[in-house]
């Protein structure tokens, strides 16, 4: 019974991770953004950056 709680947990974590990922990469960043797409830091938020 571990084991399938264990590979059913490892394989929800795989599919979010590649879902993050095939995320980041088809990405496309508009026009008017300075920041490329990045909403990761302050920075966007102080340098008036447009949202995705």
């Amino acid at each position: 019974m571990q084991d399938i709680i264990v590979t059913i947990i490892g394989v929800i974590v795989f599919g979010s991770m590649s879902w993050k990922v095939f995320k980041l990469i088809t990405r496309k960043p508009s026009s008017n953004d300075k920041c490329g797409g990045c909403t990761g830091c302050a920075l966007k938020e102080k340098s008036n950056c447009t949202l995705p």
